[in-house]
């Protein structure tokens, strides 16, 4: 990709983000993506296939701007909590027809799938996953783990959250993912 197409991609990221901050995900249509992108749908659509997959490039991302070197639990945990102003607008407002709940583990299967595909990394649950002779039942366990998490979040509220309880359960998970691999 492009200098210049790379521009546009960050371009239409930002401002889903923005708008993403404002208001719910199922309230933000593509046409006001592209408006606050300053592009046209068409273009929009050159880039993305539809506005479930910008999301799950933006999520994809920012995970790996983030924290690139981190275990995906660890990334995941500093991810929920450093975007929970905008991860709380993924919930369904009541006139919404989407099923986002479905859509995010759909998301973070894919996000953990690449992760197992993309080959050897210094990650203890990507390790055993990689090694398990179940990829798609370990894939879909760690994914409902996380979306356990997210719906943590979202249930109490991320102040409400004991965030010091929350690094050491996933430290010792990770912990039992690194026996796993040894």
């Amino acid at each position: 990709m492009g200098k210049a197409q790379e521009r546009t991609r960050r371009q239409i990221l930002s401002a889903f983000l923005d708008l993403l901050g404002e208001k719910p995900y199922d309230m933000i249509s593509v046409s006001e993506i592209s408006v606050a992108s300053f592009i046209t749908r068409s273009t929009f659509y050159r880039y993305f296939p539809d506005k479930n997959s910008l999301l799950m490039a933006e999520i994809e991302d920012t995970v790996q701007r983030r924290t690139p070197d981190q275990p995906l639990l660890v990334q995941f945990v500093e991810y929920v909590e450093a975007y929970w102003p905008v991860l709380r607008n993924l919930m369904p407002t009541r006139q919404s027809r989407s099923d986002l709940h479905e859509i995010l583990n759909q998301i973070l299967w894919e996000l953990i799938q690449r992760r197992v595909d993309d080959g050897p990394q210094d990650d203890p649950v990507i390790t055993t996953i990689q090694r398990s002779p179940n990829k798609e039942i370990m894939i879909s366990a760690i994914e409902g783990m996380l979306m356990g998490i997210l719906e943590r979040y979202v249930v109490k509220g991320s102040s409400e959250v004991d965030h010091k309880q929350l690094e050491a359960a996933v430290r010792e998970i990770n912990s039992l993912f690194q026996l796993q691999s040894q």
